[in-house]
């Protein structure tokens, strides 16, 4: 009886694959014939799946967003006035820096897409949309946090800005911010935003 294949589960394998050679390899690492030693399984396996290298590279980068916004689903989005406090905010935004081993893998490889798009145009309208994405969930916390609506967008861009260079810091040989520290720096700017000092 022939072998019965999930390809939900053959899907999450390679894409695991793929991580992980994009953490170690970069985005030029990446081909069907590594992926396939990877994840152990064999090339057609990997063909099947994508239809092309392009398509695996996309799906990887889908998949860095998709589990950003499964855990972002369990915070309040809505950006109602007094639905954040700034711990609240701060465990929302929270998701979306390498605080843990696992999101620190989804920043790694969300960082060399965005690299690579700086010369591959393949990359742009993905990394375009995924930082648009960024600035649109730090808005509606900070709506939601309270802060005026003519100091969102102002305050936004700063805090977006602070959490892509504490991420290029934590996930890189940069500098070494620890969980707790990005975390404080977060706290503080987010207190700042709504004119609280502590």
């Amino acid at each position: 009886m022939p072998k019965i294949v999930d390809p939900d589960q053959r899907r999450e394998q390679i894409l695991n694959a793929a991580f992980h050679l994009i953490e170690t390899r970069g985005v030029d690492g990446l081909s069907f014939r590594t992926v396939a030693d990877e994840s152990h399984l064999n090339v057609g396996s990997i063909r099947n799946t994508y239809s092309s290298q392009h398509e695996l590279l996309a799906a990887a980068a889908e998949e860095v967003g998709d589990r950003m916004d499964r855990r972002l689903s369990r915070h309040d989005l809505t950006g109602t006035p007094g639905s954040h406090t700034v711990e609240s905010a701060a465990a929302a935004l929270g998701e979306l820096l390498p605080l843990d081993e696992d999101r620190r893998l989804e920043n790694i490889v969300l960082g060399e897409f965005m690299m690579a798009s700086r010369t591959k145009e393949v990359f742009r309208n993905i990394t375009a949309r995924m930082s648009e994405d960024m600035q649109s969930v730090v808005t509606v916390v900070l709506s939601g946090l309270g802060v005026p609506p003519n100091h969102t967008a102002c305050a936004a861009i700063r805090i977006k800005t602070l959490m892509v260079g504490m991420t290029f810091d934590a996930s890189t040989s940069h500098g070494a911010l620890s969980p707790e520290q990005m975390k404080a720096l977060l706290t503080e700017a987010l207190q700042s935003a709504t004119g609280r000092t502590h």
